[in-house]
């Protein structure tokens, strides 16, 4: 006697649309999840003060531009010869130039990550309404599928 029921095509489609519609469910929940903590860590960064963020690149910039005045000190104080104090000038103004290309991309790289976040707090409301609506739709389509797939379920003849 068999009392495995007949290959249900119906079903199997109904119950795959299910599965698609729970793991989209679960992508709008987590990225609803992924908003909010981007939010949260813009207002965080937008409440540290710029020049806060902005000290540790004038801090190490002012050290390594000192650094390279005395070691430009010694070096003319060595007593070298005409072409070598050349090259060490040289030397020296490509590691000033060096700093100074390096912090100025440092700050704007600090500014533009300041900017994003203000453009994600403004666009805030505007984006988890956006994953909202995806939930609810997700969450409708999900339970409708649902239905299909029990409604689609084969009668068990015994």
């Amino acid at each position: 006697m068999n009392t495995l029921p007949a290959y249900d095509r119906a079903h199997d489609d109904a119950q795959r649309l299910a599965r698609r519609h729970e793991r989209d469910l679960h992508w709008a929940k987590e990225r609803r999840r992924q908003q909010e903590r981007e939010i949260a860590e813009a207002a965080a960064l937008l409440a540290v003060p710029a020049l806060t963020l902005a000290r540790r690149t004038v801090v190490v910039s002012v050290v390594l531009l000192a650094l390279t005045g005395v070691a430009l000190d010694l070096v003319l104080n060595a007593g070298l010869t005409p072409g070598w104090l050349l090259m060490a000038s040289a030397v020296a103004g490509v590691a000033v130039l060096a700093v100074v290309i390096g912090a100025a991309v440092s700050l704007l790289g600090i500014r533009s990550r300041r900017a994003a976040a203000r453009t994600t707090l403004h666009s805030r409301d505007a984006r988890l309404s956006h994953t909202q609506y995806h939930i609810h739709e997700s969450v409708h389509s999900f339970i409708d599928s649902h239905v299909e797939v029990v409604n689609t379920r084969p009668a068990n003849v015994a």
